[in-house]
């Protein structure tokens, strides 16, 4: 079993999770789906705190689908639902992109819907998952450039706990690193100055240990 250096995985989540103190007002949230009902839950809260006209749920079936997969339901379904259904969202402040599978498409996919309904978008908060926030916001710059999109953006996370003790959470991390470091050079995310290349580095040799244990 590959022994992990804690207290680096909990550094590359301090790196990784970077969002926006003491949001602002916003004309919507576009808000990345995953299995977490957590997702949901952390729209609702910054619907209701009157920061935002509207809440724009991205996501199909993919790799953190989980038994969502199973039901064939798109996660953006599911969380509006449980938006609106658990929540209390009023349904004409919900809208639903199902089709993406990938970060990128969430990206594009959900500026496509925002200019198809003439959504207001100059200040928009950008909802994920705790680890991916400053990944996404890598991938939205080069996707904003591509679409000659056009807004000010905020990030939140979704409140959940990270533990880097777990292997699934150190998995993800090192993931998220090496995303960083790699997607640049291929067009997929804008350039990340203060990436740590310790961070970086380890993250290699742990990638690298894992996919020789399975062996």
């Amino acid at each position: 079993m590959v022994r992990v250096d804690e207290g680096k995985i909990k550094e590359m989540f301090d790196y990784l999770h970077n969002p926006t103190e003491d949001l602002q007002e916003s004309d919507g949230v576009l808000v990345f789906g995953r299995r977490d009902p957590k997702v949901a839950k952390s729209a609702y809260h910054i619907y209701m705190k009157g920061l935002t006209d509207y809440l724009l749920f991205t996501g199909g079936i993919g790799k953190d689908s989980g038994i969502l997969t199973d039901l064939g339901l798109p996660e953006a379904k599911w969380q509006a639902a449980l938006a609106g259904i658990i929540h209390r969202v009023p349904s004409e402040d919900i809208y639903v992109e199902p089709n993406a599978t990938n970060g990128g498409d969430c990206c594009r996919f959900s500026i496509d819907k925002i200019l198809k309904e003439n959504l207001p978008h100059n200040d928009l908060i950008l909802l994920v998952h705790s680890t991916s926030l400053r990944r996404t916001q890598a991938v939205m710059d080069v996707v904003d450039e591509e679409k000659n999109f056009q807004a000010n953006y905020q990030r939140a996370g979704t409140n959940y706990t990270f533990n880097p003790l777990n292997s699934e959470d150190q998995k993800e991390a090192v993931a998220e690193i090496l995303r960083l470091d790699r997607w640049p050079a291929k067009g997929w995310a804008s350039e990340q100055l203060d990436l740590p290349s310790e961070l970086v580095a380890y993250a290699c040799e742990l990638d690298a240990r894992w996919a020789s244990e399975k062996k």
